[in-house]
């Protein structure tokens, strides 16, 4: 066994010390070294346990190995609680440098150690963190002998062991753009041979009709575009530029015309109208479309000829012309494009609704392509996404949000939250009872440094801190309730309903609530809960009233302020929270945390339904007594056509442990896997190249393979 080894930081780039011995970095990428090269090169091939001291850093182990084309980067966890990192990494052979990229400009790091395990020392510590993640009640010989037995009779012995791996293993950060462009893009795409058999084998070919606006200082960036459409493979294409300046005379595909009036608005409107193919797409000078992009979109079209509105992902062109900033986007998303104008460009609309429509708004100049979308997908449209970048923007090209705020105002009031994100909060209609379900059994737990009754808070918050007037409140009484909790339902007239099953049944608890309520609405809400904004019932309602919407759940927030509850999504089958721990005033990726947005599912722990959707699919399912049942919901609502929202709007604590980890039974998991496992294999608003340990919206090179395979699907 390899001695531990105490190693000495020096800077490498960007970095000073300051007079009190803290870090302050000089440059954009502060980098430390870790010597001595002797004592590092010693470790290749070995597993090891890193340990430092570190105060504002968020720092990433970078391992430099001969063979290796790019370092292998970790991302350091930090030990609750405490100013430090534990972690257990294998280093590669032939390790030459181990490198430390803080990821803050002041910071203080020392007492780093490296010290090599053995297989079994490895073992042990692996275990030991997982253990340390599980409620205290867990952790008991018998209750970890039960697990074990459960995960052997329904898990194979191989993917246990890789679950265990996985979740002892130091996260990998997030990989970049230019490596998901060369593991998934560039070899899933067909060759310009293949791109000409698939235009061959078109049983129709749509006219596209391209439309641009051109002011007299854009020659350049016009030729740019210009260009990328000649190099299309798909060929039956017009490019209709609506501009005063002198225009190119050798292609015959273009159609040129002269704005009526100044402005975007007058100039799309002079190219609308000399539009002559049955889909449109608006680009700004400058933006270049890849070979295969109509191509992609023509195959969609005549795949399903009812289609209003096609659009594709999109990333931006950096000065020296390389491809940056990609946005990944949702599956159709309603509530989503109400927050932001996520659909963005490229986006097919079909020309005939259009220009019913009555085209582009002088209005709304600066966001005309947003409002647009929004007055066609107002009464419903046919509309598809493809999972492809199919254009590359220039970098200034920002969505005037005064314009867009205009434009969502057709739907009712609505603010500003952040560039390019939005509130949109409708007018309630009526003011309906609303029943609230809790389940207790009357338990206590330490808040902010103080034990307190769980329920008699939760009550305490919802009378105090609740501005909606029609609410009953029906607390499913899980055995016979302390006196705090009974003296609070007392005080703030909540019904009790007795449950008399001692097992643990969420499900059927919450069913029987909901029988025992008489809301049209219904809200299903954890005794851990403590209201935040006041007007988070209205907020909700706001949102539930929208034809089509099935379940809202708001924002939950653990104590620490961090974010617990920001919607669900789905990696390998299961569901997990999206953003868990995050700061709970991170925007998110394109506002996902800051702005409504649908998802599959959200959690339980608060969720709204309308009694009548709820009876209609039959209630809980109480073959789920304790997990899974409230993503089964929301995921047969989805069968019946109905939308699950997070909404941003609501927000309120959440008083779970943020470092537990949940457990599963693995029975209920094996169920939920035969029964879900096929129809959530992918997430339609979450894409697939986005990491799921944790699921943060950040780029996984763990998932590229997956990622790849659809792509490849797409072109047969």
């Amino acid at each position: 066994m390899r001695r531990r080894e105490a190693f000495h930081l020096h800077a490498l780039r960007d970095l000073r010390r300051g007079p009190d011995g803290a870090w302050i970095a000089t440059g954009p990428d502060p980098v430390l070294g870790l010597g001595p090269d002797a004592a590092v090169a010693g470790l290749s091939g070995a597993r090891v346990r890193v340990r430092c001291r570190h105060e504002g850093a968020v720092p990433v182990l970078a391992v430099e190995a001969e063979g290796l084309a790019a370092p292998q980067r970790y991302r350091l966890t930090p030990l609750p609680g405490e100013p430090g990192i534990d972690d257990l990494i294998r280093l590669p052979p032939a390790t030459r440098a181990l490198r430390i990229e803080p990821g803050a400009t002041f910071f203080r790091l020392d007492a780093v150690s490296v010290e090599p395990l053995s297989r079994i020392a490895a073992a042990r510590y692996r275990v030991r963190k997982i253990l340390e993640r599980l409620p205290p009640q867990e952790r008991t010989p018998l209750r970890l002998m039960r697990r074990a037995l459960g995960l052997l009779r329904t898990v194979p012995p191989g993917e246990i062991l890789r679950r265990l791996t996985r979740a002892g293993a130091t996260a990998r950060p997030p990989a970049s753009y230019a490596d998901w462009i060369a593991a998934v893009e560039a070899p899933a795409l067909p060759s310009s041979e293949r791109m000409q058999e698939l235009v061959s084998a078109l049983p129709a070919r749509p006219t596209l009709s391209v439309l641009m606006a051109a002011g007299a200082d854009e020659a350049e960036r016009v030729a740019a575009t210009l260009a990328s459409l000649r190099a299309q493979a798909y060929p039956d294409w017009e490019l209709c530029l609506a501009t005063n300046s002198p225009f190119p005379t050798d292609e015959p595909r273009l159609r040129p015309c002269r704005p009526g009036a100044p402005g975007e608005a007058a100039s799309l409107q002079a190219a609308l109208a000399a539009a002559r193919g049955s889909h449109l797409m608006v680009v700004e000078p400058g933006a270049q479309l890849p070979p295969h992009a109509l191509l992609a979109f023509a195959r969609r079209l005549v795949a399903d000829p009812g289609l209003d509105l096609v659009y594709a992902d999109e990333d931006r062109l950096t000065p020296d012309g390389s491809r940056a900033e990609p946005h990944f986007k949702p599956d159709w998303s309603p509530e989503t494009l109400e927050a932001g104008f996520y659909i963005g460009r490229p986006a097919l609309y079909r020309t005939e609704r259009v220009q019913a429509l009555g085209g582009f708004r002088a209005a709304c100049a600066g966001a005309l392509d947003y409002d647009l979308a929004l007055r066609l997908t107002a009464d419903g449209a046919g509309v598809d996404h493809i999972a492809q970048v199919l254009a590359h923007r220039p970098t200034d090209t920002p969505l005037d949000d005064a314009a867009a705020l205009r434009a969502l105002e057709a739907r009712g009031p609505a603010h500003r939250l952040a560039p390019g994100t939005f509130a949109l909060r409708r007018a309630l209609a009526t003011r309906p009872l609303v029943s609230i379900v809790i389940p207790t059994a009357g338990r206590d737990s330490m808040v902010g440094g103080r034990r307190i009754n769980l329920l008699a808070n939760c009550l305490d918050s919802l009378r105090e801190r609740t501005a909606y007037e029609r609410i009953e409140i029906v607390v499913v009484e899980h055995g016979v309730l302390p006196e705090p909790a009974r003296g609070a339902m007392e005080r703030h007239g909540a019904r009790g309903v007795p449950y008399p099953d001692p097992a643990f049944h969420f499900a059927a608890k919450m069913n029987r609530g909901a029988r025992a309520a008489t809301g049209e609405i219904l809200i299903f809400l954890n005794d851990d809960i403590a209201v935040i904004t006041p007007d988070w019932i209205e907020a909700m309602l706001s949102l539930l009233a929208i034809p089509g919407v099935g379940a809202v759940g708001p924002k939950l927030l653990f104590e620490d302020g961090t974010l617990q509850h920001v919607g669900v999504v789905f990696g390998e089958g299961f569901p997990d929270h999206v953003c868990r721990g995050r700061p709970g005033d991170e925007a998110g990726y394109h506002g996902s945390s800051l702005a409504n947005r649908n998802y599959l599912a959200v959690t339980g722990a608060c969720v709204m339904v309308r009694r009548a959707d709820f009876e209609a699919v039959g209630g809980f399912d109480e073959t789920y007594p304790v997990n899974y049942n409230d993503i089964d919901l929301c995921l047969r609502l989805h069968e019946r056509g109905l939308r699950t929202v997070y909404c941003a709007d609501a927000a309120l604590h959440h008083y779970e442990s943020r470092n537990r980890v949940p457990v599963v039974d693995p029975h209920e998991q094996a169920r939920f896997r035969r029964r879900w496992g096929a129809r959530i294999a992918r997430d339609p608003y979450y894409p697939d190249a986005f990491g799921i340990r944790p699921p943060a919206f950040g780029l996984d090179a763990e998932r590229f393979p997956q990622a790849a395979c659809r792509m490849v699907e797409a072109w047969r």
